[in-house]
């Protein structure tokens, strides 16, 4: 039996409660069973109704975790389908993400003390990372979330991350409470003749309350935020002037939110040189890839906020692909442009890179 085809026997033998309000998942387990529907499809078919659900989320966690006996909260990822996409993030293999410290206990296991390490250097700049995370937002942190802009001022950019921070989170404390008052509920319904929290009780309580957009396990998605007017931000402290711009450049948000900007200012270059076929996407053949980065060592109070780092970016990014381009490529040719951030935060360094292909 495949992984795919256990995956979803797991599902259909220990989720019967949540497959109880989605019967279409059930005909597609049962299409996927019969060789009528792709096991891989199925499966992705069941985390997406998960991602839509959080209710869902924690009813299938569950029912992975009492068939493959794995306690709430064990770092044994492997049978989470979805895993490849955290290895392959951060350069790990299945073998070296889980860390086994003593020889002579082979039951003990940890995560790999690299990978915890890459994680803390990244809650220093962002406060937050949902993607890894499926238990309550850390204590002291503060929610990480890009924003959609057009604007190339690094100061705007760091007030409206803070801004769609502080939304995030009073969302949060609402769905926290929330939540709270539903583990209450459970427990009062289990009563004291039943002795022990159930397992699926244990779940709720050590699961993650997500928002829309902002969910355990998943990537934050971009948010609308209004951003600062010409008064407020004439009206603000150099320091606080200083400390946005800083959040702008070092966090993984701001620079995932200054992505679409740097990307229309790089393809307007290229076109003013004669280069209109370019388009913003991802091709299948690179033909070159350039790379803008900076250092950030030094503290927030050490940042100049009137240094556009977006536009230099973006002019630096230009430059070097009509310096590649321009002596061995036909202005005619159709290529896709791809801008994405270079978070190469353990070293230091972080920037933008663009990748063009055809």
């Amino acid at each position: 039996m495949n992984d795919e085809q256990q995956f979803l026997d797991a599902v259909e033998r220990f989720g019967q409660e949540l497959l109880g309000n989605r019967p279409d998942l059930v005909d597609r387990i049962e299409e996927a069973r019969r060789g009528v529907a792709d096991p891989k499809e199925v499966v992705k078919e069941v985390w997406k109704a998960a991602a839509e659900d959080s209710t869902f989320t924690a009813e299938l966690e569950y029912a992975l975790f009492k068939a493959f006996e794995v306690d709430p909260g064990s770092t044994d990822l492997a049978h989470f389908p979805d895993r490849q996409k955290l290895l392959d993030r951060w350069g790990f293999t299945d073998e070296d993400l889980i860390f086994q410290p003593f020889a002579d206990r082979p039951d003990y296991k940890m995560l790999h003390p690299l990978l915890m390490g890459m994680i803390v250097e990244l809650l220093q700049f962002d406060g937050d990372v949902p993607e890894l995370r499926t238990g309550r937002l850390p204590e002291g942190g503060s929610p990480a979330v890009p924003v959609k802009t057009t604007v190339r001022d690094p100061v705007v950019i760091g007030a409206m991350l803070r801004r769609a921070s502080d939304e995030v989170a009073e969302e949060l404390a609402l769905a926290q409470t929330t939540h709270d008052e539903k583990i209450a509920k459970m427990l009062n319904a289990a009563g004291e003749s039943k002795g022990a929290i159930t397992g699926l009780v244990r779940q709720e309580t050590e699961r993650g309350v997500g928002v829309p957009g902002y969910r355990p396990g998943h990537k934050a998605q971009m948010r609308e935020v209004i951003p600062p007017t010409a008064s407020e931000l004439a009206k603000m402290p150099f320091e606080e002037r200083q400390e946005l711009a800083h959040k702008a450049l070092t966090s993984t948000q701001g620079r995932r939110t200054a992505v679409p900007v740097i990307g229309e200012m790089v393809l307007g270059a290229l076109r003013d040189e004669g280069f209109e076929a370019v388009r913003l996407g991802e091709g299948s053949t690179p033909v070159t890839e350039v790379e803008w980065v900076i250092q950030i060592d030094g503290g927030q109070n050490e940042r100049n906020p009137n240094f556009n780092f977006v536009e230099t970016a973006a002019l630096s990014l230009s430059t070097k692909l009509r310096r590649e381009l321009g002596a061995v490529q036909d202005p005619k040719t159709e290529f896709k442009l791809k801008i994405s951030p270079v978070n190469l935060v353990s070293e230091r360094r972080v920037g933008w890179r663009a990748i063009l292909s055809t």
